[in-house]
């Protein structure tokens, strides 16, 4: 029989003002050996921050003067998915698994209560893509997921109530990641979820929700039936300890600024956007830098820049590359021939 434990932050509001300890949270639910069983809670953010993704690049996704001038905090959580635009009108899920060789990176398992409860509200929820939530074809959630050892995260945001605009002019994705979706901008593809409840249902609390998705995780009719553990001052120090050592470091948030000679981005289904910055000296590539949105979150791209660097800009000798990179476990369900073409088709260019 599957356990599952509610883990009640809320005794953490003087440490949750910092993004970067909502990022180690994942971290210290996995690692922790009092954990043992599934894990399932919630986090709303108290300030407006921008996540990015574990593999993602910094700079051409996030508009840094933008939220420099409107105070907007930058983190980097250390699972993969995309860049989010995170305020108070969000609310984040979270499980934390253990693998049993099915449940890892199975979205739609874990995000199925949440589908369930919003449903009844009177939202038509479809689960699109790999790991997107959406209704009338627009984004309202993005799952990601960590894993560490045999234990994972997996849950993702609830757009409630956020302040679109800054969401749309916080986040820059790559022009080929809006036109896979079909459509021409950030703001036009994401959605608050509120104004598609039942009217009884359009003014519902933060708190009557969370209700409505706990009884439903748990299969209970009373909140008090849930087996609950509350984060103490002495586990809050722990994972500040996890966010001090991780997750605050300039080099973490930021990454290193590529200045290579080409910088080429596709979108694959089912796997997510794969970037690739690289710089060529007489037709032998002399350096390789792989970013994504991909889940993959613990793959060894050093492993496929590596077999990049010193190859000769041609079909054969890249697709050999790729071919010895292990591109399953690093990246995704992604063929050395696609990476190929990602890199020799001057139509993948996108503008750093």
């Amino acid at each position: 029989m599957i356990f599952i434990i509610f883990v009640d932050l809320s005794s953490g509001n003087a440490y949750l003002r910092d993004p970067a300890i909502s990022q180690s949270l994942s971290t210290y639910f996995i690692t922790n050996e009092k954990f043992q069983d599934t894990v399932f809670h919630f986090s709303q953010p108290l300030r407006a921050s921008v996540v990015v993704g574990v593999n993602q690049d910094v700079y051409s996704e996030v508009n840094l003067d933008y939220i420099r001038v409107h105070h907007i905090v930058l983190s980097r959580r250390a699972a993969g998915g995309g860049a989010v635009y995170v305020d108070p009108g969000n609310l984040t899920y979270a499980f934390v698994d253990n693998d049993n060789g099915t449940n890892y990176l199975n979205f739609r398992k874990y995000a199925a209560p949440v589908i369930r409860v919003l449903r009844r509200l009177g939202a038509d929820v479809k689960m699109t893509g790999r790991n997107d939530l959406t209704v009338h074809g627009m984004k309202f959630s993005g799952m990601s997921s960590l894993k560490i050892g045999n234990r994972f995260s997996c849950g993702g945001t609830i757009m409630l109530d956020v302040d679109l605009d800054a969401a749309s002019q916080a986040l820059t994705p790559p022009k080929t990641k809006l036109a896979s979706k079909g459509i021409r901008s950030v703001h036009s593809r994401v959605t608050n979820i509120r104004q598609f409840f039942k009217p009884a249902y359009q003014l519902i609390p933060v708190n009557h929700l969370k209700s409505l998705i706990l009884k439903e995780v748990f299969q209970i009719e009373k909140l008090a039936d849930i087996p609950t553990y509350k984060m103490t001052e002495a586990d809050w120090q722990q994972v500040q300890k996890i966010a001090q050592a991780s997750f605050k470091t300039k080099d973490w948030v930021m990454g290193k600024r590529i200045t290579d000679d080409y910088f080429h981005s596709k979108h694959y289904a089912g796997v997510g956007t794969v970037e690739i910055s690289f710089s060529v000296t007489n037709g032998i590539i002399t350096h390789a830098k792989v970013f994504g949105d991909f889940n993959q979150a613990n793959g060894n791209l050093a492993e496929i820049e590596h077999q990049l660097i010193g190859t000769p800009l041609t079909r054969d000798s890249l697709m050999e590359a790729f071919r010895i990179s292990h591109l399953s476990q690093n990246i995704g369900a992604v063929t050395p021939e696609e990476l190929t073409d990602l890199v020799l088709n001057h139509h993948n260019q996108l503008t750093h």
